[in-house]
Protein backbone atom coordinates (compact mmCIF):
# COMPACT_ATOMS: atom_id res chain seq x y z
CA UNK A 1 0.00 0.00 0.00
CA UNK A 2 1.65 3.28 -0.96
CA UNK A 3 1.76 6.55 1.32
CA UNK A 4 -0.90 7.90 -0.94
CA UNK A 5 -3.67 5.20 -0.38
CA UNK A 6 -2.86 5.67 3.69
CA UNK A 7 -3.52 9.16 3.35
CA UNK A 8 -6.40 10.14 6.44
CA UNK A 9 -9.93 10.97 5.16
CA UNK A 10 -11.98 14.06 5.65
CA UNK A 11 -14.21 12.42 8.43
CA UNK A 12 -10.96 11.11 9.97
CA UNK A 13 -9.46 14.18 10.25
CA UNK A 14 -12.42 16.16 11.70
CA UNK A 15 -12.79 13.58 14.24
CA UNK A 16 -9.19 14.21 15.32
CA UNK A 17 -9.54 17.62 15.84
CA UNK A 18 -13.21 17.66 17.55
CA UNK A 19 -11.32 15.49 19.73
CA UNK A 20 -8.63 18.09 20.33
CA UNK A 21 -11.06 20.05 21.09
CA UNK A 22 -12.60 18.26 23.96
CA UNK A 23 -9.32 17.37 25.31
CA UNK A 24 -7.95 20.99 25.08
CA UNK A 25 -11.14 22.98 26.59
CA UNK A 26 -12.80 20.14 28.11
CA UNK A 27 -15.64 17.24 27.56
CA UNK A 28 -18.14 20.41 28.67
CA UNK A 29 -17.37 22.30 25.22
CA UNK A 30 -20.33 21.68 22.50
CA UNK A 31 -18.85 19.67 19.86
CA UNK A 32 -22.61 19.12 18.21
CA UNK A 33 -22.91 19.33 14.07
CA UNK A 34 -23.91 22.78 13.79
CA UNK A 35 -22.20 23.63 16.47
CA UNK A 36 -19.27 26.24 16.09
CA UNK A 37 -16.79 24.36 16.82
CA UNK A 38 -17.70 21.84 14.71
CA UNK A 39 -17.78 24.59 12.31
CA UNK A 40 -14.52 25.34 12.80
CA UNK A 41 -13.54 21.87 12.99
CA UNK A 42 -15.03 21.13 9.80
CA UNK A 43 -13.15 24.13 7.63
CA UNK A 44 -9.65 22.96 9.47
CA UNK A 45 -10.32 19.41 8.66
CA UNK A 46 -11.05 20.16 4.64
CA UNK A 47 -8.10 22.20 4.50
CA UNK A 48 -5.41 19.51 6.26
CA UNK A 49 -6.83 17.28 3.88
CA UNK A 50 -6.09 19.34 0.75
CA UNK A 51 -2.68 19.69 2.29
CA UNK A 52 -2.24 15.90 2.69
CA UNK A 53 -3.40 15.49 -1.13
CA UNK A 54 -0.95 17.63 -2.45
CA UNK A 55 1.67 16.65 -0.77
CA UNK A 56 0.58 13.03 -2.14
CA UNK A 57 0.78 14.17 -5.19
CA UNK A 58 3.95 15.69 -5.10
CA UNK A 59 5.47 12.62 -3.65
CA UNK A 60 4.47 10.77 -6.80
CA UNK A 61 6.24 13.28 -9.02
CA UNK A 62 10.34 12.52 -7.06
CA UNK A 63 9.75 9.18 -9.22
CA UNK A 64 9.49 8.84 -13.02
CA UNK A 65 7.11 5.41 -12.52
CA UNK A 66 4.65 7.56 -10.76
CA UNK A 67 4.90 11.27 -12.36
CA UNK A 68 2.82 12.61 -14.91
CA UNK A 69 3.33 12.77 -17.74
CA UNK A 70 4.65 16.10 -17.64
CA UNK A 71 7.05 15.71 -15.38
CA UNK A 72 8.39 12.47 -16.56
CA UNK A 73 9.14 14.38 -19.22
CA UNK A 74 11.11 17.01 -17.05
CA UNK A 75 12.63 13.31 -15.17
CA UNK A 76 14.14 12.24 -18.97
CA UNK A 77 15.40 16.17 -19.61
CA UNK A 78 17.72 16.27 -16.59
CA UNK A 79 18.76 12.80 -18.14
CA UNK A 80 19.42 14.43 -21.98
CA UNK A 81 16.54 11.24 -22.54
CA UNK A 82 15.06 12.11 -25.73
CA UNK A 83 11.50 11.73 -26.86
CA UNK A 84 10.51 11.08 -30.01
CA UNK A 85 7.25 11.72 -31.79
CA UNK A 86 6.38 7.88 -31.71
CA UNK A 87 7.01 7.34 -28.43
CA UNK A 88 4.20 6.73 -26.14
CA UNK A 89 4.21 7.51 -22.24
CA UNK A 90 5.27 3.83 -21.37
CA UNK A 91 7.76 3.77 -24.15
CA UNK A 92 9.76 6.71 -22.75
CA UNK A 93 9.01 6.00 -18.88
CA UNK A 94 10.89 2.35 -20.37
CA UNK A 95 13.82 4.32 -21.57
CA UNK A 96 13.98 6.40 -18.12
CA UNK A 97 14.09 3.75 -16.38
CA UNK A 98 16.44 1.99 -18.65
CA UNK A 99 18.94 5.18 -18.16
CA UNK A 100 18.33 5.21 -13.94
CA UNK A 101 18.97 1.17 -13.53
CA UNK A 102 21.90 0.91 -16.20
CA UNK A 103 23.20 4.58 -16.62
CA UNK A 104 25.90 5.02 -19.22
CA UNK A 105 29.26 3.36 -18.08
CA UNK A 106 31.78 4.70 -20.28
CA UNK A 107 30.35 1.51 -22.90
CA UNK A 108 29.66 -1.35 -21.31
CA UNK A 109 27.08 -4.00 -22.74
CA UNK A 110 24.10 -1.88 -21.32
CA UNK A 111 25.24 1.27 -23.21
CA UNK A 112 25.20 -0.28 -26.70
CA UNK A 113 21.24 -1.87 -26.08
CA UNK A 114 20.27 1.89 -24.87
CA UNK A 115 22.21 3.32 -28.21
CA UNK A 116 20.37 1.10 -29.87
CA UNK A 117 16.98 1.94 -28.69
CA UNK A 118 17.80 5.15 -29.38
CA UNK A 119 16.58 4.69 -33.12
CA UNK A 120 13.42 4.89 -33.86
CA UNK A 121 11.50 1.78 -34.73
CA UNK A 122 13.80 -0.68 -32.82
CA UNK A 123 11.78 -2.18 -29.82
CA UNK A 124 14.41 -3.99 -28.09
CA UNK A 125 18.00 -4.57 -28.34
CA UNK A 126 20.30 -7.22 -26.54
CA UNK A 127 24.39 -7.19 -26.88
CA UNK A 128 27.15 -9.96 -26.72
CA UNK A 129 30.50 -8.10 -25.62
CA UNK A 130 33.54 -10.03 -27.18
CA UNK A 131 30.90 -12.03 -29.61
CA UNK A 132 33.78 -12.30 -32.19
CA UNK A 133 36.63 -12.20 -29.87
CA UNK A 134 38.96 -9.13 -27.96
CA UNK A 135 37.68 -5.67 -28.70
CA UNK A 136 34.39 -6.99 -30.62
CA UNK A 137 30.41 -6.40 -30.11
CA UNK A 138 27.03 -7.99 -31.53
CA UNK A 139 24.39 -6.07 -31.23
CA UNK A 140 20.81 -7.49 -32.03
CA UNK A 141 17.46 -5.64 -32.78
CA UNK A 142 14.48 -6.28 -32.51
CA UNK A 143 11.98 -3.92 -34.79
CA UNK A 144 8.89 -2.38 -33.48
CA UNK A 145 6.47 -4.51 -35.23
CA UNK A 146 3.44 -1.98 -34.49
CA UNK A 147 5.15 0.46 -36.68
CA UNK A 148 7.03 -1.47 -38.67
CA UNK A 149 4.90 -4.55 -39.61
CA UNK A 150 7.67 -6.90 -38.63
CA UNK A 151 9.89 -7.68 -35.94
CA UNK A 152 12.56 -8.47 -37.47
CA UNK A 153 14.43 -5.07 -38.85
CA UNK A 154 15.37 -3.87 -42.47
CA UNK A 155 18.88 -3.07 -43.52
CA UNK A 156 18.56 0.23 -43.53
CA UNK A 157 17.24 0.25 -39.90
CA UNK A 158 20.20 -1.62 -38.94
CA UNK A 159 22.75 0.47 -41.08
CA UNK A 160 21.30 3.57 -38.75
CA UNK A 161 21.67 1.57 -35.47
CA UNK A 162 25.40 0.75 -36.38
CA UNK A 163 26.02 4.05 -37.43
CA UNK A 164 24.78 5.47 -34.20
CA UNK A 165 26.62 3.63 -32.16
CA UNK A 166 29.42 3.82 -33.92
CA UNK A 167 29.01 7.45 -33.24
CA UNK A 168 28.91 6.65 -29.28
CA UNK A 169 30.88 3.98 -28.65
CA UNK A 170 34.61 3.87 -27.40
CA UNK A 171 37.85 3.90 -29.18
CA UNK A 172 38.42 -0.27 -27.82
CA UNK A 173 35.51 -1.67 -29.15
CA UNK A 174 37.18 -1.78 -32.69
CA UNK A 175 34.28 -4.47 -34.36
CA UNK A 176 30.58 -4.15 -34.23
CA UNK A 177 28.22 -5.63 -36.07
CA UNK A 178 24.35 -5.02 -35.79
CA UNK A 179 22.22 -7.95 -36.69
CA UNK A 180 18.94 -9.20 -36.56
CA UNK A 181 17.67 -12.08 -34.88
CA UNK A 182 16.80 -15.34 -36.80
CA UNK A 183 13.06 -16.23 -36.32
CA UNK A 184 12.28 -20.29 -35.47
CA UNK A 185 9.09 -21.12 -35.45
CA UNK A 186 8.51 -24.07 -33.25
CA UNK A 187 5.38 -26.40 -33.23
CA UNK A 188 3.85 -27.63 -29.96
CA UNK A 189 1.79 -30.82 -29.92
CA UNK A 190 -0.09 -31.53 -26.71
CA UNK A 191 -2.83 -33.61 -25.18
CA UNK A 192 -4.81 -32.43 -21.74
CA UNK A 193 -6.81 -34.17 -19.73
CA UNK A 194 -9.42 -32.72 -17.46
CA UNK A 195 -13.00 -32.31 -17.07
CA UNK A 196 -13.86 -29.17 -18.74
CA UNK A 197 -10.60 -27.85 -20.07
CA UNK A 198 -10.67 -24.94 -22.02
CA UNK A 199 -7.74 -26.39 -24.84
CA UNK A 200 -8.09 -22.82 -26.48
CA UNK A 201 -7.14 -20.87 -23.56
CA UNK A 202 -3.82 -23.51 -23.27
CA UNK A 203 -3.14 -22.90 -26.68
CA UNK A 204 -3.63 -19.17 -26.85
CA UNK A 205 -1.50 -18.92 -23.57
CA UNK A 206 1.55 -20.92 -25.06
CA UNK A 207 1.41 -18.66 -28.44
CA UNK A 208 1.67 -15.58 -26.05
CA UNK A 209 4.55 -17.58 -23.58
CA UNK A 210 6.39 -17.90 -27.43
CA UNK A 211 5.96 -14.54 -28.41
CA UNK A 212 7.80 -13.39 -25.51
CA UNK A 213 11.18 -14.95 -26.32
CA UNK A 214 14.24 -13.12 -26.32
CA UNK A 215 17.68 -14.51 -28.73
CA UNK A 216 19.12 -17.65 -27.67
CA UNK A 217 16.00 -18.41 -24.80
CA UNK A 218 15.85 -22.05 -24.56
CA UNK A 219 12.13 -23.62 -24.45
CA UNK A 220 12.05 -26.31 -21.74
CA UNK A 221 8.79 -28.99 -21.92
CA UNK A 222 8.50 -28.57 -18.23
CA UNK A 223 7.33 -25.05 -18.88
CA UNK A 224 4.64 -26.41 -21.89
CA UNK A 225 3.75 -28.41 -18.91
CA UNK A 226 3.73 -25.55 -16.58
CA UNK A 227 1.13 -23.65 -18.81
CA UNK A 228 -1.51 -26.79 -19.28
CA UNK A 229 -1.68 -26.80 -15.45
CA UNK A 230 -1.54 -23.10 -14.67
CA UNK A 231 -4.93 -23.30 -17.01
CA UNK A 232 -6.67 -26.02 -15.04
CA UNK A 233 -5.33 -29.47 -16.71
CA UNK A 234 -6.04 -31.62 -13.98
CA UNK A 235 -2.61 -34.38 -14.93
CA UNK A 236 0.71 -33.77 -16.39
CA UNK A 237 -0.12 -33.22 -20.16
CA UNK A 238 1.69 -35.58 -22.94
CA UNK A 239 3.96 -33.36 -25.31
CA UNK A 240 5.08 -35.07 -28.36
CA UNK A 241 6.43 -32.04 -29.98
CA UNK A 242 8.65 -30.60 -28.82
CA UNK A 243 10.33 -34.37 -27.75
CA UNK A 244 13.27 -32.51 -25.78
CA UNK A 245 14.62 -29.04 -24.64
CA UNK A 246 14.50 -26.41 -27.59
CA UNK A 247 18.15 -24.54 -28.45
CA UNK A 248 17.56 -22.14 -30.69
CA UNK A 249 20.46 -21.42 -33.23
CA UNK A 250 22.66 -18.16 -32.28
CA UNK A 251 20.60 -15.32 -32.10
CA UNK A 252 18.12 -17.35 -33.39
CA UNK A 253 14.29 -16.50 -31.44
CA UNK A 254 11.58 -18.41 -31.07
CA UNK A 255 8.48 -17.81 -31.84
CA UNK A 256 4.94 -20.03 -32.27
CA UNK A 257 4.49 -22.03 -34.93
CA UNK A 258 1.83 -24.24 -35.30
CA UNK A 259 -0.27 -24.71 -31.94
CA UNK A 260 -2.22 -27.87 -31.22
CA UNK A 261 -3.64 -28.81 -28.03
CA UNK A 262 -5.92 -31.30 -27.42
CA UNK A 263 -8.44 -33.25 -24.79
CA UNK A 264 -7.70 -36.15 -23.66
Amino acid sequence: MSEYEKLPTFDELLAQILADYRNGIGEEVDTSEGSLVFIRSAVLAGARWGIHKHQAHIEKQIFPDTATEQNLEHHGWLRTIERTADDTAADYLEKVLDNLRQPPAGGNKYDYVKWAKEIVNVKRAYSYPLAQGAESVDVVVVADEAATGSEIPTQALLDEVLAHIQDQRPVGARYVRVLAPTIEAQDVTMTVYGAGVDTAVIAADITAYLDTFIPDQKLYITKLATIADNAGAEEDPIITVPAATVTPQTYGMIRPGVISVSAG
